[in-house]
């Protein structure tokens, strides 16, 4: 569909790349909980979801925004998102740890010797905490589930050598419902001490739960977007002038496109009523495609169109996956 849109749309276009993120209510209560516990300054935490719910998302664009509009100040925060396959060996542990707090000393390809690395490591994150003001560091861990039993003990250790300097680590986690699973397991299997750190404050990141919500989103593609930067242009703006002139928006379609997901989710989940991210930007960026090719607002936007964009992604089948899974 991207290479028949009209001439005047910018293949650069942050939709056409799908390189963009909305704001949605559950990012909102995700950010807000690890807010609280900055504010309580827990040594650890995790929040879990199922898949293509909008939490990678989440922290790539959002969290580090929102936690200094909260706190009015620089956040000492780490993240960690592109994290490799597998980690075998605490050398490149440490490495990849330099490589995400930003570390301009860290080659990409030759990790430093193990010694040379926890060395570093510390003292990086130290100098994270003192530019902040603070003695107090966080690292956020996406794909957490993936975090290796030794790699949970290494950060044990770093936890431990930053509490000697006089400086507080919190190690806060994201992932999927094997997350939820681990901390039990961690529990059952002599490494209680590792759980109680990292695993005792927990949180679910739920999906899309009302047509409210739904709303919301569409009012991020109608109204608070913006492309090109700077241009103050909404995303409905750019793809349908016309339409966005004459005050039709995306958001007054909000309980069609809710009915639409309703009516396509297996029996299953339907007493759950939470719905991925993914899939509603999926379809969203294909009715705006089309507005974009000029076709007709009221088509492109009633309820059957809404349910012929999410069939086309498969919305159904993940439904059913996710559900044998939560």
């Amino acid at each position: 569909m991207t290479f028949s849109l009209p001439e005047r749309i910018d293949p650069r276009h942050c939709i056409v790349t799908k390189q963009y993120a909305v704001y949605t209510p559950p990012m909102h209560e995700m950010i807000g909980q690890l807010g609280d516990w900055i504010e309580q300054q827990r040594s650890g935490g995790y929040v879990y979801g199922a898949s293509r719910l909008g939490k990678t998302r989440c922290v790539q664009w959002y969290v580090a925004k929102v936690l200094e509009e909260r706190f009015n100040a620089v956040v000492p925060l780490v993240v960690w998102s592109h994290r490799p396959d597998s980690q075998t060996s605490e050398a490149g542990f440490w490495h990849q740890l330099l490589l995400a707090s930003r570390f301009e000393f860290a080659h990409p390809t030759k990790p430093p010797k193990k010694a040379e690395a926890i060395y570093l490591c510390k003292h990086r994150f130290i100098a994270i905490a003192n530019n902040a003001q603070r003695n107090y560091v966080l690292l956020l861990i996406d794909e957490a589930q993936d975090l290796t039993f030794h790699e949970w003990k290494w950060l044990v250790g770093l936890q431990n050598e930053l509490d000697y300097e006089g400086y507080l680590l919190s190690v806060f986690s994201v992932g999927s419902h094997q997350l939820n699973y681990r901390h039990e397991y961690m529990a059952s299997t002599g490494n209680a001490h590792i759980a109680a750190r990292f695993m005792a404050a927990h949180a679910r990141f739920h999906g899309l739960r009302s047509a409210k919500e739904v709303e919301y989103v569409l009012n991020g593609y109608d109204i608070d977007s913006e492309w090109p930067p700077g241009s103050q242009m909404s995303y409905l703006a750019y793809f349908a002038p016309d339409e966005f002139a004459a005050g039709r928006r995306l958001a007054d379609r909000s309980e069609q496109l809710w009915a639409a997901l309703v009516a396509l989710s297996p029996e299953i989940p339907r007493k759950h009523l939470e719905f991925p991210m993914q899939h509603v930007a999926t379809a969203t960026e294909a009715i705006l495609f089309q507005l974009a090719s000029g076709q007709d607002w009221d088509a492109v936007t009633h309820y059957e169109s809404w349910l012929r964009e999410l069939a086309k992604a498969n919305f159904s089948d993940h439904m059913r996956i996710i559900s044998t899974g939560s």
